[in-house]
């Protein structure tokens, strides 16, 4: 836990990295630990998403499947122009440096980002379902 929490100080550092995550709106609604923790995280989310640099997208409920339920992805391009991709699962992470696979998850990105609602609407869903968790 102490580790994912000093994980989160790079978004207040001297120059943050531009940051956009896009969540399925189920996660919001799904109680992890109890009613408070759940409303303390939503409202620590939507604030963190409201910084100019990050954005939160969140994938309406409503929406059907999509692409980015086959499972999670990281793309991050370096300041050198190098462009890299992390996949995580149950078992281990992986980086993945190769153009083809790097294009493929790029065009999976596009798919799941236009499905998700814009940056603002997104935050207001997130801070409604908090005030849910009362």
């Amino acid at each position: 836990m102490a580790s994912r929490l000093k994980r989160q100080e790079i978004l207040t550092g001297d120059k943050p990295p531009q940051l956009v995550a896009v969540i399925d709106e189920v996660v919001l609604h799904r109680l992890l630990g109890d009613r408070a923790v759940m409303r303390e995280q939503l409202t620590h989310l939507a604030a963190v998403a409201g910084q100019p640099h990050v954005q939160v997208r969140v994938i309406p409920a409503d929406v059907p499947w999509h692409t980015g339920l086959a499972g999670p992805f990281v793309l991050a391009r370096l300041d050198d122009g190098l462009e890299l991709a992390y996949l995580d699962n149950q078992l281990r992470g992986q980086i993945l440096n190769d153009r083809s696979d790097i294009a493929s998850l790029g065009n999976r990105w596009e798919s799941i980002t236009g499905e998700a609602l814009p940056r603002r609407p997104s935050i207001e869903l997130i801070r409604e379902v908090a005030k849910t968790w009362t």
